[in-house]
């Protein structure tokens, strides 16, 4: 299951930037790295999804191509996947664990659904920005590198084919936003990203309702498991509603 996890997070980093003409999506010796076109780290990923074939050249020129561009990055790896290899290129080249997210899955038969009127699934535009804007206001500071980039590739987002975005609104505002990736390779495994509440509106069952939502689609979609990576935050949201933890991807810098 730890590797189902890891497969769909190496797609979801890569499906929307590779449909962009203003970014890039690369590959090399067990890794694969994003680059958004953007200054920040937030969408320029370096993922290592096989730590036996990872070369030190490899990692060395993936890091490089961001730094000569003058682009931040981070590179995340599944726990499966730091074999000593790995820990060995890391120490030559002095890189740090970061942080960290713990992995979660579950079956959908094994899940309860529910709708909520007060969630909206994207429909245009300005209903992405919205959505890009709640996952900005969770970092600190704010992020509007997350604003450029899903404005960047708003077209391929409302076709739905792979990413679909639902928006909790509040008062008329979007206070609560998560996204359902059905990646190309295994549309069975959905994955749930971006999972995010204005601090605000927190504590009043706006996580969950959103999770319950994605897990709707997902059962009426043909959708047999979905996987997540959950922050420290989120963690009892997917525990509450009946998924299991398995491993955690790391990131270091």
């Amino acid at each position: 299951m730890k590797e189902l996890i890891d497969q769909n997070f190496k797609e979801h980093a890569a499906v929307l930037a590779s449909t962009c003409n203003i970014m890039q999506v690369l590959s090399a010796d067990g890794l694969s790295y994003i680059d958004s076109g953007l200054k920040a780290d937030t969408f320029n990923v370096i993922h290592i999804h096989n730590g036996e074939e990872l070369k030190e050249e490899s990692l060395k020129t993936a890091v490089s191509f961001f730094e000569n561009r003058l682009r931040e990055s981070c590179i995340w790896i599944s726990d499966f996947n730091l074999t000593d290899n790995v820990k060995s290129i890391f120490e030559k080249l002095g890189v740090k664990e970061a942080g960290s997210s713990k992995g979660f899955w579950a079956k959908i038969d094994d899940l309860k659904s529910d709708t909520n009127e007060n969630i909206n699934t994207v429909a245009e535009k300005q209903d992405i920005i919205d959505n890009a804007f709640v996952i900005a206001n969770n970092w600190e500071p704010f992020d509007v590198n997350v604003l450029h980039f899903y404005n960047n590739v708003h077209m391929e987002v409302l076709k739905k084919t792979h990413t679909i975005m639902f928006n909790y609104y509040q008062g008329g505002q979007v206070v609560g936003v998560i996204e359902l990736f059905i990646p190309p390779s295994d549309p069975k495994v959905a994955g749930i990203y971006n999972l995010s509440v204005m601090k605000e509106n927190r504590m009043q069952g706006i996580g969950k309702a959103l999770v319950l939502q994605a897990i709707d689609y997902a059962k009426k979609n043909g959708i047999e498991k979905i996987v997540t990576q959950a922050s420290e935050d989120s963690e009892n949201i997917f525990r509450k509603v009946g998924f299991t933890e398995e491993g955690k991807i790391i990131e270091y810098a």
